[in-house]
Parts: C-alpha cells; sequence; structure tokens
C-alpha cells in the first residue's frame, strides 16, 4: 500500500517529462532528416542556423519540463516560462530557418502545399506588422489584466489552448522581425525596427501596470512584484536579442546587394574615349 502513492507519482512525472521531450525530440528528428537529405545531395546546411536549432529546442524543452511547470502555478515561475517559451526560443528557431528547408528538402507536392499555404490570405493578414503588434499585445493583456490568467490552473484545455497561442504569437513576432525564411508581405528594416519599439515599450507598460496594481488573480503582492520585474528586464533581454538580430540580417542583406553591385561593375565594359586634342 504504501509503494502505491510513489509509483504513481513516478509514472506521472514520467508522463510529464516524455510530453515535455516529445515535440522538441520530434521537431529536432524533422530538421535533422531534412538538413541530411541536403547532404546527400552535396548541399551543406549552415552550422549556425543548426545551433540555433539546438539551442531554441532546448530551450522549448526546459521551459516544458515538469520543474519548470510547476514553478509556474507562481506568477514568477510563469513568467520566466513565458519569456523562454514564446520569446526566446521562437527566436532561435526563426534563426534557424525551418520553412526554408522544408521548401528545399519536401517533395514536390508538399512544397506546392506549403508554398500555397505561404501565400494564402491568412498567412498574409497574420503576418502583417500591424496584426502582429496587435496580437502580441492584446495576447499579454488579456492574459494578465482578466480573470483569464485565474481560469488557467483550473482547465487544462485551456490552459492548453492559451499557451498554444501565446507560441504562435510569439512565433509570428519572430518570423516577421527576424525574416529568414520567406513570407508573404517582407517588411523593411524601419518596420521591423518600429514594431521592436512598439512591442518592447508595450510589453514595458504592462510590467509597471502589474507591478502597480498586482492584480488578485496573478497571486500575492509580492509575487507579482517579483514576476513583473521579470517580465520588464527580461523582456528587454530578448528585445535587445531580437534588435540584434533585425540589425545582423539588415547588415547581411545590405553586404549582400553591395557585392552584387560591385561584381557587376566589374564585369562592366570599360570605354576608352577618344584621345584628347593637343
Amino acid at each position: 500500500m504504501s509503494g502505491t502513492p510513489l509509483t504513481a507519482g513516478t509514472a506521472t512525472g514520467q508522463l510529464g517529462w516524455l510530453l515535455a521531450l516529445a515535440p522538441p525530440v520530434v521537431a529536432g528528428a524533422l530538421y535533422l532528416a531534412g538538413v541530411g537529405a541536403l547532404a546527400r545531395n552535396g548541399t551543406a546546411w549552415p552550422v549556425p542556423r543548426r545551433l540555433a536549432t539546438g539551442a531554441g529546442l532546448c530551450c522549448a524543452a526546459v521551459a516544458l519540463s515538469p520543474p519548470v511547470t510547476a514553478a509556474a502555478h507562481l506568477f514568477p515561475g510563469h513568467v520566466a516560462q513565458h519569456l523562454v517559451l514564446t520569446m526566446l526560443a521562437p527566436l532561435l528557431l526563426s534563426l534557424s530557418a525551418p520553412v526554408t528547408l522544408a521548401l528545399r528538402t519536401l517533395p514536390r507536392r508538399s512544397r506546392r502545399a506549403l508554398l500555397a499555404v505561404l501565400r494564402s490570405r491568412a498567412v498574409r493578414v497574420l503576418t502583417a506588422a500591424p496584426v502582429v503588434v496587435v496580437l502580441e499585445l492584446w495576447s499579454l493583456a488579456a492574459l494578465y489584466l482578466t480573470p483569464l490568467h485565474g481560469l488557467l490552473h483550473t482547465s487544462p484545455v485551456l490552459h492548453l489552448v492559451v499557451h498554444a497561442h501565446m507560441v504562435v504569437t510569439g512565433c509570428l513576432v519572430s518570423w516577421l522581425l527576424v525574416g529568414i525564411d520567406p513570407m508573404p508581405a517582407r517588411s523593411g528594416t524601419p518596420v521591423r525596427l518600429a514594431v521592436l519599439v512598439v512591442l518592447a515599450a508595450g510589453h514595458a507598460v504592462l510590467a509597471k501596470v502589474l507591478y502597480a496594481a498586482t492584480p488578485a488573480a496573478l497571486g500575492a503582492p509580492a509575487e507579482v512584484r517579483r514576476g513583473a520585474e521579470l517580465l520588464y528586464y527580461g523582456g528587454d533581454l530578448v528585445e535587445l536579442l531580437l534588435a540584434v538580430a533585425v540589425m545582423a540580417e539588415w547588415w547581411r542583406r545590405t553586404g549582400r546587394r553591395l557585392r552584387a553591385e560591385e561584381r557587376r561593375s566589374l564585369r562592366a565594359p570599360v570605354v576608352v574615349g577618344p584621345p584628347s586634342g593637343p
């Protein structure tokens, strides 16, 4: 009799680890399969993208692990999980260019289907800069300034739906800002920086509101203040990384264009005019 609770707890813990590790492991296996398919064709996939994939999937696995999930019942733990799962992991995974890899390795029919999705009106709307900003800031405000956060602990289905929505929204933000994978309407660097500034300001204002108001639905006032501070400073750190990624991508595109112009100028014929008079 005394061994039954321990066995049940062990089984529950193993199930929790399985649910946490299964999505990153499956995603990593699919990514490696694509890299291997390119290698068999004699094409090397950039090492930094592979490293970004590993780091992003590790972040997702840690954020979904049972210890972190248990700590997320308190508001500071929830904020830490939110920063890693919906901001840092999407940033790293967007740098791995998974859509580009899929387009280069999928069979023709699957590639056409993926291109049809990328060119669809729904994806075009979802990736528009104003829509991404509204989705990100509205989602956070609805989660923290309404009773929604308190309901997450009473409904596993609602908990899963809300977190899935936050992860998708975080991926849309990184996809828009980093800009490695193809998307329906590519925003220029000024638009991306403007989006980043608006999002950073919105996150900062929300953190300050939470620190001052300490909504009871989020927990004890001291816990809410610690979570608000983590949201403020942790959000700043991830947004700084996003800014670096945006500027690095701009530098890469600009350098590529300048090198192409230099090559064209070197290939252009040199016209020698007639000799000048005495």
